[in-house]
C-alpha cells in the first residue's frame, strides 16, 4: 500500500470548512482574462479545438494561452505545480496519483471529457475476456499515461494483479502498429485517436476486448480540470468564465459532429474528416460534470484507486472528493 502524504491526504480535514462556491453570476465579472493552460496533446483534442476555433473562449472574452510541452497528465500537472501555468488538464487518475502527495496546490473544477480507453488484442490469439490477459504483453506509449492506470483496475476487477499478472512494454506511439504485426507483444492499451486508428488498420488484425466507452465507465469523465489553489482566491472570475466556455463548447460538438470533424482535420495524423467523424460516434460525447454530480465521480474514482492499494480502505471517498474539488458555479453549504 502506498505511502501517503499527510498533508496531501489528510490535511483535507482543516481546510473543508473552505469548500463553499458562488454562483455563476457572481463569480463571472464580464472582463477580459487571461488563462495560461496546459493540456497535453491540445491541438488533438476535440473540445479544446472547438472551445478554440469556434469562439466559446472569445465569447467570455478568455485570451487562453497553452503553456508546457509535456505528452501526459502528470507533465500538466508538473507545470500547475512548478508556475509555468495556473490551469491543468490531465486524467482524473492522474491528479488523484499527484495529490495525494501533497505537494500540488490545486482544486479540481470539472471533468471534461468521457475516456477512450481500448484494449486491442491480436484476433488470432483468440482472447475473448480480460482474465486471458495473465502473462501476455500489452504494449503503452508512457508508464505515467492514464492508460495503464484505467486498465489496471479493470484488471483488478477481474481477480488480478495488474502489476505481476500481464507484461507491460512502453512503445513509441509510431512503433505499436509494427510491434503488433511482428508480434511482439499480444496487445495494445491506448485511448484515441490512437487506438481507433489502429483498430481500423486491416493490417493489423487487432480486436478490441474492452474499452471505456460502454458499460460501467461510458458517462465517468476522463479528463479533469485544475485549477491553482492562488487563482481561485486571486482570479475565480477567469476560472469560471473558462468552466462556462468548456461546457458551452462540449454542448456544441455533441450536436455539430460532422462540423468538429472539419475543425479537427488536419491536426490527427493519419485522419481525414470521414475518419474523424466514425471515430466520434463510437465516443462518448458531451461529458463535462461540475458541482454534485463531478464530486460523485471523483468519489467512485477513490475507491478505484483504494482498489490499486494507492489510498487506504478507510478513507472516506466522498469527503475527499469535496476536498480536492470546487464548485464555481453553484452556492454550495460548506461540509459540516
Amino acid at each position: 500500500v502506498a505511502v501517503l502524504a499527510g498533508a496531501g491526504l489528510w490535511g483535507w480535514r482543516d481546510r473543508r470548512h473552505r469548500a463553499g462556491a458562488l454562483s455563476a453570476g457572481e463569480v463571472l465579472d464580464g472582463q477580459p482574462h487571461q488563462i495560461d493552460l496546459s493540456w497535453p496533446s491540445a491541438p488533438t483534442s476535440i473540445l479544446f479545438n472547438v472551445a478554440q476555433q469556434q469562439g466559446f473562449f472569445a465569447r467570455y472574452l478568455l485570451d487562453v494561452r497553452l503553456t508546457g510541452g509535456g505528452v501526459t497528465g502528470r507533465d500538466a500537472i508538473g507545470d500547475l505545480q512548478a508556475g509555468r501555468s495556473r490551469v491543468a488538464v490531465a486524467p482524473v487518475l492522474s491528479w488523484l496519483d499527484r495529490l495525494h502527495e501533497g505537494e500540488v496546490q490545486a482544486r479540481l473544477v470539472m471533468g471534461l471529457q468521457a475516456g477512450t480507453f481500448r484494449l486491442l488484442v491480436r484476433r488470432r490469439l483468440k482472447l475473448s475476456r480480460v482474465e486471458d490477459m495473465v502473462g501476455r504483453r500489452i504494449a503503452i506509449t508512457n508508464p505515467d499515461m492514464a492508460d495503464r492506470l484505467f486498465f489496471s483496475v479493470v484488471l483488478r476487477r477481474k481477480g488480478m494483479n495488474p502489476d505481476t499478472g500481464p507484461q507491460w512494454r512502453v512503445l513509441a506511439p509510431q512503433d505499436m502498429a509494427g510491434a503488433i504485426r511482428a508480434g511482439d507483444v499480444d496487445a495494445l492499451a491506448v485511448h484515441d485517436p490512437l487506438a481507433w486508428r489502429l483498430l481500423n488498420d486491416p493490417s493489423l488484425g487487432v480486436v478490441e476486448l474492452v474499452n471505456s466507452v460502454n458499460g460501467l465507465y461510458a458517462q465517468r469523465t476522463n479528463l479533469a480540470l485544475g485549477v491553482a489553489r492562488d487563482m481561485l482566491d486571486q482570479d475565480p472570475a477567469a476560472a469560471a468564465a473558462l468552466v462556462v466556455a468548456l461546457q458551452d463548447a462540449a454542448r456544441w460538438l455533441k450536436t455539430h459532429v460532422p462540423e468538429t470533424a472539419s475543425l479537427l482535420a488536419g491536426h490527427i495524423e493519419g485522419m481525414g474528416p470521414d475518419a474523424i467523424i466514425a471515430m466520434m460516434r463510437h465516443e462518448v460525447l458531451g461529458i463535462c460534470p461540475t458541482g454534485h454530480d463531478f464530486r460523485v465521480q471523483l468519489a467512485q474514482y477513490v475507491d478505484e484507486m483504494k482498489l490499486l492499494g494507492r489510498f487506504p480502505d478507510t478513507l472516506d471517498s466522498a469527503g475527499y472528493a469535496r476536498a480536492i474539488s470546487t464548485d464555481l458555479l453553484h452556492r454550495g453549504t460548506p461540509a459540516p
